[in-house]
Parts: structure tokens; C-alpha cells; sequence
């Protein structure tokens, strides 16, 4: 994929969308994105991988503009019409024809940097603004439907029976056994729960840098957005929860009452069935597994690339600790309250 320059960027946002101002790009794995700073607010321009079907980009879209319009509280990125009033636009470039959207950009900083300008005893409002979150994400895609939601997607939770071959390149024998019975025990369980528990469309990565933060100047903070739709797919309603809960436990020291906080949130705005709640830890467990299991996959395929390993001493560290607690201890609190 030939690199865009900033300036043939700013170029395209002026030609279809007359977005004009300080153009400079951002990282990403694979796309191509710029922020575009001008006189009526800051906005996104991203040009897809060649590899992104228009289908996939158009779920992002629409789950975006479903929140937009159902759950404004929250700041997703808005999505911008061109001049034409088209949304995603099929443009033929250097290497062929490459899909290319406007968003808005969402200011604040990502959880993993405001957690540590958030004082200890002001964490568990920020806990439960996440959850509350979760809770607008859960019930503004509640019945949002999209040809393109189906498809298979390597982070679905359905997905980790794929990636069960890993285990035995594990190298930490500890971490393995751990990873092993999990894993196993998840995937076994898959069959019941896909006929007892709700299934939806998820955004699918609430995690720790995909989650906006703004902080109110007085060691206190809040979620304000969540951001990056592109690992959407259709799986257990519960993931959306779980997944949030995974994250944010690895910053704090008692990460069973930064879950619990996270589920009161959610809970405030979105119930959950009792058998979803009594299954909440197996799934966060599942998922960190998951994330051994793909990083495992991805340093096995990519041995000299030290990042690929980058985020798993969290990942890992949570896993122990959560091996050797009760599988009740997060949902007790909640388990004798009315849910649907």
C-alpha cells in the first residue's frame, strides 16, 4: 500500500468534504489516517487498507450513526457526508480503487493515560462512568442489524476454539496450564451458551485505548467516548461487558472492585440477565486466554517484532491473579437484584 501523503490528504478532505486546516498523520497498523485541525473543529480522514471490503467499513458507519442518533450522551465519532452526501466514498488511487472516510476527532485522552492522573479514591467514578458506557453501547446497537455483522472476525469470543493449537507454544509452563484449562473449559461451554445467552452486534474492543477519558481538572475523570468500531461482530452480549472489565482491571491493584464498579455502571443503564452475570467471569478469563493466545500466535509468526508481546505482562499478571479467586466474587452483589 503506497503511502498518502498529508498534503494529498488534506487535498481529498478539501475536494469532497471542503474540510480545510492543519493537516498531520496518525499511527495506524495498516490504514492511512490524518487529523485535519480547522476553523470548525477537528476531524479524522481515513483511507482504508486496500484489504477492507466496502462492507465492513459501511457496519462501522452505520453502528456509529445508530449511536450518534439513539445514545448522544456519549461522543462517538460523528460521521461525515461529502458535498454529495455520500459517507464512504470508492476512490481510485496509486494502488487501485481504496475506500475513504471523514469522522470527527473525539479530544481527551485514552484510559491508559488518564488512569494515572486520576486520584485512587476518584477511580471508582471513572469505573462506573465506564460502565455506564458500556451500558449506552450495549442498548444503542440492541437491535441493530447489518449484512456485514456476521463475518468472521479473529477477537470474537466464538472464535477462540480457533486458536486452542496455541497453547502448547506457550513457553511460561505455569501460564500454560492456566491458558489450558480455561480455554478448554470456555470452549466446551460454547454449544450451552449459544442457546441460553442473548446474542447480538458488539463493538468488541472497549479496551483501554479505544476508550476516551476527560478528565474535570479536580483528580477526577470520566469516559466521555468510545472509539475504533473496526473489530465489530456478532457474538455474546456479555463480551461487551467482560471485554471493558478486562482492560481496565490490569491498572489497579483490587480488580475485583474496579469490575464490580464497571458492572454497577453498566447495570444503572442496560440489564443483564442473571445467567449472563453468572457467567461474567468465565468470560473475562476467556478473553484474556484469547489475547495469550493470539499474541502467542503473532510472535510465533514474527519472532524478531518485540511488540507483538508488547501488552501481555498486564494480560498475564491479571490472568494469575484471577485464577486463584472465586468465580463469584465479581457478580455476588449483583446476583439477587431484579434483572430482565
Amino acid at each position: 500500500m503506497s503511502t498518502l501523503s498529508p498534503e494529498a490528504a488534506l487535498a481529498l478532505a478539501d475536494r469532497y468534504w471542503r474540510v480545510c486546516g492543519e493537516v498531520r498523520a496518525l499511527p495506524s497498523y495498516a490504514d492511512q489516517n490524518f487529523r485535519i485541525s480547522g476553523e470548525h473543529g477537528d476531524y479524522v480522514l481515513k483511507v482504508a487498507h486496500p484489504s477492507w471490503a466496502y462492507a465492513d467499513l459501511d457496519l462501522e458507519n452505520q453502528a456509529m450513526l445508530t449511536l450518534a442518533a439513539r445514545e448522544p450522551s456519549l461522543q462517538w465519532p460523528r460521521v461525515m457526508s461529502s458535498i454529495d452526501g455520500e459517507h464512504l466514498l470508492a476512490l481510485f488511487m496509486e494502488d487501485g480503487v481504496q475506500h475513504v472516510r471523514m469522522l470527527s476527532f473525539v479530544p481527551g485522552m485514552t484510559y491508559a493515560e488518564a488512569i494515572t492522573a486520576v486520584s485512587p479514591n476518584r477511580r471508582p467514578a471513572l469505573h462506573e462512568s465506564l460502565g455506564r458506557a458500556v451500558g449506552l453501547l450495549i442498548r444503542g446497537l440492541a437491535d441493530f442489524r447489518h449484512p456485514a455483522a456476521g463475518r468472521a472476525q479473529d477477537w470474537n469470543l466464538m472464535s477462540l476454539p480457533a486458536v486452542r493449537g496455541e497453547i502448547a507454544h506457550i513457553e511460561d509452563a505455569a501460564l500454560r496450564a492456566i491458558v489450558a484449562a480455561q480455554a478448554e473449559s470456555f470452549c466446551a461451554k460454547l454449544p450451552v451458551w449459544r442457546a441460553q445467552l442473548p446474542i447480538t452486534v458488539l463493538h468488541n474492543d472497549a479496551n483501554d485505548l479505544n476508550v476516551i477519558v476527560v478528565l474535570d481538572g479536580q483528580g477526577g475523570g470520566k469516559v466521555d467516548a468510545i472509539i475504533d468500531f473496526g473489530d465489530m461482530c456478532t457474538s455474546f452480549r456479555l463480551c461487551e461487558l467482560a471485554i471493558a472489565c478486562t482492560y481496565a482491571m490490569q491498572h489497579e491493584a483490587d480488580p475485583v472492585a474496579c469490575a464490580q464498579a464497571i458492572v454497577r455502571g453498566c447495570l444503572d443503564l442496560c440489564p443483564l440477565t442473571r445467567v449472563e452475570l453468572e457467567q461474567l467471569y468465565d468470560f473475562i478469563v476467556a478473553r484474556l486466554c484469547h489475547s495469550v493466545l493470539m499474541a502467542t500466535r503473532a510472535h510465533r509468526e514474527q519472532p524478531d517484532n518485540p511488540f507483538v508481546l508488547v501488552s501481555q505482562q498486564g494480560v498475564r499478571a491479571l490472568l494469575h491473579t484471577l485464577a486463584g479467586i472465586d468465580p463469584n466474587a465479581i457478580v455476588a452483589p449483583f446476583l439477587e437484584t431484579c434483572h430482565e
